[in-house]
């Protein structure tokens, strides 16, 4: 099937505080331990979420005596969240309300044609060994690619390592760069990742509503022909979707394959669709294999390819004039290696976007693409 989920970051960020004497102490629900990240709910007191500062947190395990966490807290929005990067090290010694210049993943945009790399992020010191930055006090632009940069840092590990790394511009601090989740840790990691922002906001909803879910599944209008009562109370983690975005759309395990004639030679497609939403390679013999979707993506984006938990690929897309949908490009042949014998694929984009396509039904169609596209 193709499921259809969004991942809001907000662009307002809240830092967390120390607890002072005769405060409440902290409780904290661990929704996963691993060997280089742990990813727990924190949460002081036992009132609700909002008001006592509950929020999730990513944490490096094996990076001592430095550190780095990515703290979400609620936003008053549904399925938003307010996100900080916190980095400390034992013995900094720093004054606090210093800032510092902080060069974050391999980020970079195109201007004229031309790849420029992005800006710097602003730390401001709030402990003497601990220093804090927010994203809305980053490039308006580039705050939905610094936070998928960021979640792909810690989920994903590639062939050359992890791709999350600090490089200090001001000083003589020498580069960070913690270890990514191991790969067979992956997909339960960002599961757990998902879960703990999925209660957090439950409980803010909850607190504020009475009980209600943020998606209520109740309503004041007659039902509409094609809405599911499980659409209207999906998960927190996984709705506010902006009104420019498709719907979810229901359950398909067809794929195709079809070798047709274009301007440029012989070409060869496999794709899924289900209403308005295609996913799907295209490529003619013997040259570059092209991934698309359509019905998703808005504008340039870049997107992680995500096969199980196999993995995954990141590429850059944009919208084929010819066939109106986002082509992607820099994708290798492993992923339909990995796509023969798996389950679902998954593409979520730099802001957000994410649809999953499940992979039942799909060999027969694989096979003949993979003989199509190999010959000379």
């Amino acid at each position: 099937m193709i499921k259809l989920t969004t991942i809001g970051f907000a662009t307002c960020f809240v830092l967390s505080v120390c607890l002072s004497p005769g405060q409440a102490l902290s409780q904290e629900t661990t929704y996963y331990q691993g060997t280089s990240w742990t990813i727990q709910m924190v949460k002081k007191g036992t009132g609700n979420a909002s008001s006592d500062g509950a929020y999730c947190e990513v944490k490096t395990t094996s990076f001592e005596p430095r550190s780095v966490a990515i703290q979400s807290s609620p936003s008053k929005e549904a399925g938003m969240y307010r996100t900080v990067i916190k980095l400390r090290k034992l013995g900094w010694q720093l004054p606090i309300g210093a800032s510092a210049k902080v060069k974050v993943g391999n980020l970079f945009r195109v201007e004229a044609n031309q790849i420029v790399e992005a800006p710097p992020m602003v730390f401001k010191v709030e402990s003497a060994d601990s220093m804090a930055s927010l994203l809305a006090d980053y490039d308006p632009s580039l705050q939905p690619e610094m936070a998928n940069a960021v979640l792909n840092g810690i989920f994903v590990r590639t062939k050359y390592g992890s791709t999350l790394w600090f490089q200090f511009i001001d000083g003589n601090e020498p580069e960070w760069n913690p270890a990514s989740v191991e790969k067979f840790e992956q997909k339960i990691s960002f599961k757990s990742y998902e879960q703990c922002l999925s209660d957090l906001s439950q409980m803010a909803a909850d607190a504020a509503g009475g009980g209600s879910t943020p998606l209520s599944s109740t309503s004041p209008l007659a039902p509409s022909s094609g809405v599911d009562a499980k659409t209207l109370s999906a998960p927190p983690v996984a709705n506010s979707q902006p009104e420019d975005q498709p719907d979810a759309v229901a359950p398909s395990s067809q794929w195709s394959f079809k070798a047709d004639e274009e301007d440029w030679g012989d070409s060869c497609v496999l794709e899924t669709q289900d209403g308005n939403i295609k996913v799907g390679f295209m490529g003619s013999p013997g040259k570059h294999l092209v991934a698309f979707v359509e019905g998703v993506f808005k504008g340039e984006t870049r997107a992680t390819w995500h096969v199980d938990d196999k993995p995954a690929y990141v590429s850059d897309g944009s919208q084929n004039d010819y066939f109106d949908w986002h082509e992607f490009g820099q994708l290798p042949m492993d992923l339909l290696d990995q796509m023969s014998v798996s389950k679902e694929l998954a593409v979520t984009g730099a802001k957000g976007e994410r649809v999953v396509v499940t992979l039942g039904g799909a060999a027969e169609a694989l096979s003949k693409f993979r003989t199509c596209f190999g010959r000379r």
